[in-house]
C-alpha cells in the first residue's frame, strides 16, 4: 500500500502523504465491507515470497507451496502471467493452492463485468427508451468482447441491387 510513496522521485509533503494513506485506508475498509469473506493470502499473488510455515498445517497447502517454490517452470510462468492465469495453469499440478486462489482472484473481474453490464443496459434504455421494446440485441453488442468487422460487412453489401 505504501510502496507508491517510496517510489516517487521527490518526497511528498506530510499533508499529501496523510491524505493518500487516509484514502487507501478508507478504500481498504470499503472493500472489506463489500467482500467480507475474501481472505487474501499472500501466496495468491506471489507464492514465491511466502514462508510455508505461515500456512495451516495438515491441509496440504504447506507441501504444495514448498513444491511450487522449488519448481523453476512455475517461477518462469509466474513472471510471464497474471495471477489468475498463473493459478489456472497450475491447477492440475498444485490443486489445493489453486482451488483456494482461483475463486478469490475471480471475484473482482466478475463483479466488474456485472457492473459494466448494468451500466450498458442503463445507457441503452435511457437513449432509446421510447423506441426500444427488446434491448437484448443492443445489449449483446454492448457487452461483447468481439469487435464488429463493419468494413467487411460494408464491402459485401451491394450499393444498388440489380434489377
Amino acid at each position: 500500500m505504501f510502496k507508491f510513496l517510496t517510489t516517487l522521485d521527490s518526497a511528498p509533503n506530510d499533508e499529501v502523504s496523510h491524505e493518500i494513506i487516509d484514502h487507501l485506508s478508507l478504500l481498504n475498509a470499503e472493500l472489506r465491507h463489500y467482500f467480507p469473506d475474501v481472505t487474501c493470502c499472500a501466496y495468491m499473488t506471489d507464492p514465491f515470497s511466502v514462508d510455508p510455515a505461515d500456512l495451516p498445517v495438515g491441509t496440504g497447502e504447506q507441501e504444495e507451496l514448498i513444491d511450487i517454490q522449488a519448481d523453476q517452470t512455475a517461477k518462469t510462468k509466474h513472471k510471464d502471467c497474471s495471477p489468475i492465469n498463473f493459478w489456472l495453469s497450475m491447477a492440475s499440478s498444485y490443486s489445493t493452492l489453486a482451488s483456494h486462489a482461483i475463486p478469490q482472484l475471480l471475484i473482482f473481474p466478475s463483479t466488474w463485468e456485472c457492473e459494466q453490464g448494468f451500466s450498458s443496459l442503463m445507457t441503452i434504455k435511457s437513449k432509446k427508451r421510447n423506441r426500444l421494446f427488446a434491448p437484448m440485441h443492443d445489449f449483446r453488442c454492448a457487452v461483447s468482447k468481439c469487435m464488429p468487422r463493419i468494413d467487411q460487412l460494408v464491402e459485401n453489401k451491394q450499393m444498388q441491387p440489380s434489377h
